[in-house]
Formats: structure tokens, C-alpha cells, sequence
């Protein structure tokens, strides 16, 4: 067996985590009817996988930042270079007249340089021409040639969403330019001289924080699972994605810019429109499930209703694909122009009554039983039926 200091030691040589996931905003983690799988199937080191637990990197990870690119709920953050701090290094470059991006292995002279061409979000293509940039030229790299290759698949979806934006907002699409080049060299970062004081303290932090999670967690040992999922999925952490697009937009609109009416196919939007019909039970399991907050309910003694904050939903679809009734449905196409509006939408409104079964407050439907056992009845009957024949 292991000791705690072996435990330490390994803990140190192996730390080389560059990422943290905030499982309550995975949508794998909120329900395991989820399919989704954006970041396993994008992620050049095939790092992550997926389980009932949601994402989680099990090894290989260099830091490339791409699962926070490919994630819309924000899921992942990057410890060191996230797109807050990167989008502080284009406001520092401001006016200039072509803002220059390229990958690691693409143009050492440009403006900013990231590690894959996949790590690049909406955001980055919207800061650069906020801050006077006439045109965005990307240097692509022969991808399929790069060891990241299936990552730069996220570059071309990316783009499109930003040009969705770029139509709302009034700014010409022809504003992205891409210049292909040859595969160069990995481009080798500058390294930031450590003085002796700073390597033996980021030892001791390590040392101190390896030792506390190799100590057994007598206090949580017998925890309820079951309640502390229910604790974790009522957390609504702040999606940091979500959160700077929208600060980025509402600064375009300080600019008392003309917004154009923009649609956008359910399929590729970053946003969905959703609606409830008459089956609603009042359960909800999409409040409670909903990873962005974009859910809210209201009751009263008589009174079930549901409310949407279409800005903050990122189209994960969890409340369509968790809601046991099958009430709520994605519209084919979703209104960009929702996430600058940042207005609440009623949903559904209903009377609420007691179930003469469970006894459980459900919509009044003209039925004296609830959907939920009206559906174990019929589960039961089915049984039954089975076990005779």
C-alpha cells in the first residue's frame, strides 16, 4: 500500500493538470440522456472521457484549451491563458488595421497567437473589430498535416457564428479573411525567468495540496448520493463564456449601433428558443436540470408557471431530452437578437392540483391523477400483461 507520502510524491511528478472542469454545467453530468460529447471527440490528445460523472481528463492533457472552445456551457476552464486574459492582450493591441490570429504552428509575427486555431470562441472574432480592427486574418496552417488535426474542426463552426453575429450587428462578413500557409515549426513560447523563492513555494503549494486530497474524506464518507447530486445540478456557477460574449455585445451596443433581425437554424445556433406545451406536469426537473439558469418557475397554492431567460440558454438541449412528458420543444430556428434583448419570456402558466393517488401538486389536465402515476399504472398493467402471455 501506498503511503501518504508516496501518494505526495506522485501527486507532484504528475501535476500537470492545465484545465478544471466544473461538472454542475456538463450536460452529461445534468442527465445521462445528454448525447452530447464535443469536447471527447475534439480534443487533439484524446484526453477526456465521458462517463456518468460527465467530462473528465483522464491524462495526456497539454493545455490546449480547446474542450473550453467546444463547450457552450462552459464546462471547462483554462487555469492559465482563458479567454478573459486573452481578450485583455487584443485590447491591448488595439487599432490595428488587420488584426493577424494564427496557431502555434503557423505565423510566429501575428497579432495573437494561440495554441490551435479550435481554441478560438465568438468572442475573439467580435473583441478584435471592437476595438478598431478592420479585418481578421486568420493564418491556417495545413491542419490535416498537424498532430491537432481534429480539433481544427471547431475553427469553421466558430467562424460562422461569429459572422451570425457580425450580421446582427451590422458588421461586413467579408471581415474574416483566412490565409492558408505551410505547416512551420512549433513556435517556442517565451519562458518567464523563476527565481529560487518562487520554484520552492510552487513546490510547497503543490506538496501541501497533494497531501490534502490524498487524506481520506472521513466526513463526507457517508454521504447520500442522491442528495448531493440534488445539491450539486442547484448550483448555477457562472458560465464565463457565455458571460464575456454578452459583455462584449452590450459594449458594441453602447456604440448606438442598428441591429439587424437574424434567425438562426436550432442546429447551429449558440442560443435556443424553446416552448411548453399542455402536457407541462409541473415537475421541474428543467429547472432543476437546465445547467445555465436559463429556467425559472414561479408557484403559488394554486399557481405553476415557467419562465425563460433565452441569453443565458446555450441550446444543450438537457431540458428538451430530460423532460419526462415530452412538454418542451426546440423551435427549428432560435432569434439571435434574444441575447442582446436579455429579456425574461413566460413559457407556461397552469392551475396546480392535488393527485388523489400521490397526493402531489400536478396542472390541472381535468383528470383527478397525476401524469406520473397515470404512467405507473399503464407500466404496471403492461406487466402484468407480460407475465400472463
Amino acid at each position: 500500500m501506498i503511503g501518504i507520502t508516496g501518494k505526495v510524491a506522485d501527486a507532484i511528478i504528475n501535476n500537470n493538470q492545465y484545465v478544471l472542469i466544473e461538472a454542475s454545467l456538463c450536460s452529461r453530468f445534468r442527465t445521462p440522456k445528454s448525447d452530447c460529447s464535443k469536447c471527447a471527440d475534439l480534443c487533439p490528445m484524446s484526453a477526456i472521457s465521458i462517463s456518468e460523472n460527465g467530462a473528465e481528463i483522464k491524462g495526456g492533457c497539454v493545455g490546449c484549451g480547446v474542450c473550453s472552445a467546444v463547450c457552450p456551457n462552459g464546462a471547462f476552464k483554462v487555469k492559465e491563458r482563458d479567454d478573459k486574459k486573452i481578450i485583455q492582450e487584443i485590447e491591448s493591441k488595439q487599432g490595428a488595421g488587420t488584426f493577424r490570429i494564427s496557431c502555434e504552428r503557423g505565423d510566429a509575427s501575428s497579432d495573437l497567437i494561440v495554441s490551435c486555431l479550435g481554441r478560438l470562441t465568438d468572442v475573439l472574432f467580435l473583441e478584435p473589430i471592437r476595438m478598431g480592427a478592420q479585418v481578421i486574418e486568420i493564418i491556417q496552417p495545413s491542419c490535416s498535416e498537424c498532430p491537432s488535426a481534429k480539433a481544427s474542426a471547431n475553427l469553421d463552426k466558430t467562424i460562422q457564428q461569429a459572422l451570425h453575429l457580425y450580421e446582427m450587428l451590422g458588421i461586413e462578413r467579408d471581415r474574416i479573411l483566412k490565409k492558408n500557409i505551410p505547416l512551420q515549426d512549433l513556435i517556442k513560447k517565451p519562458e518567464e525567468a523563476v527565481s529560487r523563492r518562487e520554484f520552492l513555494g510552487a513546490i510547497r503549494k503543490n506538496a501541501m495540496g497533494a497531501a490534502a486530497a490524498s487524506m481520506p474524506d472521513f466526513e463526507n464518507k457517508e454521504k447520500d448520493d442522491a442528495g448531493e447530486f440534488r445539491n450539486v445540478i442547484y448550483k448555477k456557477p457562472e458560465n464565463l463564456k457565455r458571460a464575456l460574449l454578452l459583455e462584449s455585445l452590450r459594449n458594441f451596443l453602447q456604440k448606438d449601433r442598428t441591429l439587424k433581425t437574424v434567425y438562426v437554424n436550432s442546429y447551429d445556433a449558440i442560443l435556443a428558443e424553446i416552448e411548453v406545451a399542455s402536457e407541462c406536469a409541473a415537475c421541474g426537473v428543467c429547472v432543476a436540470l437546465c445547467p445555465a439558469g436559463a429556467i425559472t418557475q414561479f408557484q403559488t397554492e394554486d399557481i405553476f408557471s415557467l419562465s425563460f431567460n433565452p441569453h443565458l440558454c446555450t441550446n444543450c438541449k438537457v431540458c428538451e431530452k430530460a423532460c419526462m412528458h415530452k412538454a418542451i420543444n426546440i423551435k427549428e430556428s432560435a432569434l439571435l437578437n434574444l441575447l442582446v434583448v436579455q429579456k425574461e419570456l413566460k413559457l407556461f402558466e397552469g392551475k396546480r392540483k392535488a393527485c388523489a393517488v400521490c397526493k402531489l401538486n400536478f396542472i390541472d389536465n381535468g383528470s383527478e391523477i397525476c401524469p406520473l402515476c397515470m404512467d405507473r399504472h399503464k407500466r404496471q398493467t403492461s406487466a402484468v400483461e407480460m407475465l400472463f402471455k
